[in-house]
């Protein structure tokens, strides 16, 4: 059994969030206990203690290339969610993608999932999101391109991030990037400002802490996005990543990007898996 990490001083909402957390993670571990393997709980205990983890080779590359193919079919047929000169994105990949729903509902996926919250945990939302090459500074660049500054997200306390490269990702092309511990370590008056440069985050927890998390396909990243975290700037080629969203709660962004999965999907999965989408809406 893992040890699970939380700091009032580093939520968001402070006190009252983390309680309300801490009540939805008790209902749903009485609720979906489960029996995670001893590798998994060693991977989960990492990023519990950590903010993050990686696991190498961890699925078959085979397995998500029609992911990326379907992006591009999407993307060649102008239907994207969104696009500009740096970023493309696909709207609710569980229905547009057809690749996906058996990545992120996948027997490992799900045993390392349950591991980190030692219970069954949901699927807030899944994004797949490529970023392309470009001169433009950080500060630069529109839209979602300023994820490429350091910031915590405000969807939970405590929640995880699996980040699928969908491209072999070096430091040219945008790793995901970790400030190791910040999930439980942060500075006085953090939440004045949400988007901070590398130089300042460096100046204030070192640049050793700072973990720039490169993988080839198939490699599995895992975070805890409530530490400070970005995407780093592509500057050659270009980073196609899908990334599912588990917690045990709703979440601010479920609806906005990919919390819908199909009925007939929905319908398919054991009925073990199926408190999984209680959050996602079936369309």
């Amino acid at each position: 059994m893992i040890t699970i990490k939380v700091s009032p001083s580093c939520t968001w909402g402070g006190s009252q969030e983390l309680d309300k957390y801490l009540k939805h993670l008790s209902m749903r571990q009485e609720k979906y206990p489960v029996s995670s393997s001893k590798d998994n709980i060693m991977v989960a205990q990492h990023a519990s203690d950590y903010g993050y983890s990686r696991v190498e080779s961890f699925m078959s590359p085979e397995r998500l290339t029609p992911i990326k193919e379907q992006f591009n079919k999407v993307r060649d047929l102008g239907q994207l969610q969104y696009q500009d000169e740096y970023t493309e994105q696909c709207a609710h990949p569980l229905v547009n993608l057809p690749g996906v729903f058996d990545i992120v509902f996948d027997d490992e996926v799900v045993d390392l999932a349950s591991a980190y919250f030692r219970c069954l945990p949901t699927l807030n939302n899944v994004q797949v999101r490529r970023s392309k090459a470009t001169t433009l500074s950080e500060s630069q660049l529109p839209g979602n391109g300023q994820t490429t500054l350091f910031h915590c997200d405000k969807d939970s306390p405590r929640f995880i991030k699996f980040f699928f490269y969908l491209d072999n990702v070096d430091m040219d092309n945008g790793p995901f990037t970790y400030v190791e511990g910040s999930h439980i370590d942060k500075f006085p008056n953090w939440r004045t400002q949400y988007r901070r440069s590398e130089s300042e985050i460096s100046s204030i927890y070192g640049r050793d802490k700072i973990k720039h998390l490169t993988g080839n396909v198939g490699d599995l990243i895992m975070g805890n996005t409530n530490g400070f975290h970005k995407g780093r700037k592509v500057t050659k080629g270009e980073r196609l990543l899908m990334t599912a969203y588990y917690s045990v709660h709703p979440t601010q962004w479920q609806t906005t990007y990919g919390g819908q999965i199909r009925k007939q999907d929905f319908d398919k999965l054991p009925d073990f898996k199926k408190p999984m989408a209680d959050y996602l809406n079936k369309v």
